[in-house]
């Protein structure tokens, strides 16, 4: 009986990623894998971790994170390295370009009838049913799969994503609040205002709640699984699977097998690879 699994943020530690599977008896010619997004970047084996992505993207759902997004810019030049990249072996790679051009056309939403899952790397608007929410991210990725996909990654660092959608004065407005939404989102506040760094302002922390709060109140249907959070760590809930527990900061790596009637953690303990601020 195959199986399908879903695992949090790896960003690079292709060790651990590799004793997980084992652990939980993956295997690559009949089960399934789902990956939160953050596949790239902190840890020091993006390049390993991505090859082997590559060759096994048949049996995989990807859904694409910040960090992923960084990595695609780095490759395409439109930004410089940060302080805590760690790409520099995955983009000398000869092979680097087949690669992340694979990985710029993977969606930042994928929803699975079925199973009953949808999985997006950070948040949904909690205005947004998921029929809308497959919507707004369809029209991100069909910009990052067209033509002039290196204008729009581009465009993403020229200004700050809107707080709020109705904020949005046009369309590159508009993409950049998607994709801030989809890949780095983490409090909102009643009406909508998002809080793009990881903590609200303390004067202002009584006005936000965690994202999923406001979704379940306001969105009868729909499970989801993500990843992005680690400082709130592995959360299972009735309608929510948030399964960044950490791993590049010496925690755990998180997987949940999701074709079961209840899904079924499994965890593995993580070497640090990361410190706070790098």
């Amino acid at each position: 009986m195959s199986a399908t699994y879903a695992l949090g943020d790896v960003q690079g530690c292709c060790a651990p990623f590799t004793e997980l599977l084992q652990k939980i008896g993956f295997d690559a010619q009949h089960d399934r894998l789902w990956l939160a997004g953050d596949l790239l970047n902190r840890g020091p084996d993006s390049r390993p971790l991505l090859k082997k992505l590559f060759n096994w993207q048949d049996r995989l759902q990807i859904v694409l994170g910040n960090h992923d997004l960084y990595a695609l810019s780095r490759w395409a030049g439109i930004v410089p390295a940060k302080k805590s990249d760690t790409l520099g072996t995955l983009l000398s790679d000869k092979n680097a370009g087949d690669w992340l051009d694979w990985l710029r056309q993977r969606p930042l939403l994928h929803h699975d009838e079925e199973l009953g899952w949808t999985m997006v790397h950070a948040a949904i608007h909690p205005d947004w049913d998921i029929s809308s929410a497959t919507e707004h991210a369809l029209q991100v990725q069909e910009a990052l799969c067209g033509p002039h996909w290196k204008r729009f990654l581009k465009s993403l660092w020229a200004a700050p994503a809107p707080d709020r959608w109705e904020d949005c004065r046009n369309e590159e407005d508009a993409q950049r609040f998607r994709v801030a939404v989809f890949t780095r989102a983490r409090y909102v506040t009643a009406d909508g205002r998002f809080n793009w760094p990881s903590t609200p302002p303390k004067d202002l922390a009584h006005i936000y709640a965690p994202w999923h709060q406001w979704f379940f109140e306001r969105q009868s249907s729909g499970a989801i699984i993500c990843g992005h959070w680690a400082t709130q760590g592995l959360l299972v809930h009735e309608r929510l699977l948030a399964l960044d527990s950490g791993c590049v900061w010496g925690r755990q790596l998180s997987a949940a097998r999701i074709d079961l009637s209840e899904p079924q953690i499994h965890q593995i303990n993580c070497p640090t690879y990361a410190q706070p601020g790098n």
